[in-house]
């Protein structure tokens, strides 16, 4: 007799059909992640499919993080260019953010991040100067613009790349003027920073 019962574990494929929602680009991840349990559950069903045109007001709950909410809308609308600011980042969202760089799902990564990282984050802030393009400077805004040829997304709120267990509060924004408000100061801050 066994201790485990072999014949209640799930194949790859039946888990894969108990995955809270299929998205068009989910094949560009290894077949090691799989898209079921949290946050992927909870991004499925409090923020969905995002459409053209449309605006997005969420809660977190603590359930996700900027990164998380960076994965689920490449898995939507697939490779694409991201460029962010955040006040703080962890070891698990550069190591996010990595994963879909080398998944092909983000393109170019940007971060414009505030200075005291350096205290708070010297170990993530050292993954992201040796993987992508980052400026220093004062910042407390949370905001990523997301966009490949289709596509033209603002996210913003108070979420940073860290992983808290507090509410969140945020809006994502598939509209062109807001999008392009948002880039226009983000890539400013790049082209004028002294510090990258």
């Amino acid at each position: 007799m066994s201790i485990i019962d072999f014949s209640t574990l799930n194949s790859r494929k039946e888990a894969k059909a108990q995955q809270a929602e299929a998205y068009p680009y989910d094949t560009y991840f290894p077949e090691s992640v799989s898209f079921i349990g949290e946050p992927w559950t909870t991004l499925a069903k409090h923020i969905g499919r995002i459409e053209q045109g449309s605006v997005i007001n969420f809660w977190t709950f603590g359930r996700y993080a900027m990164h998380d909410l960076i994965s689920h809308i490449c898995r939507q609308i697939g490779p694409c260019n991201v460029t962010a600011c955040t006040w703080a980042i962890t070891e698990k969202a550069v190591t996010q953010i990595l994963n879909r760089k080398k998944d092909g799902l983000i393109k170019e990564f940007r971060l414009w991040i505030d200075p005291r990282v350096k205290v708070r984050n010297p170990v993530p802030l050292q993954m992201c100067r040796a993987n992508f393009d980052v400026c220093i400077a004062p910042v407390h805004a949370k905001v990523a613009v997301i966009w490949n040829d289709q596509w033209r997304i603002s996210v913003s709120g108070s979420l940073n790349f860290t992983t808290n267990p507090q509410p969140e509060r945020g809006v994502i924004q598939a509209i062109d003027h807001v999008f392009f408000s948002d880039k226009k100061i983000l890539d400013e801050q790049f082209d004028t920073a002294a510090e990258r």
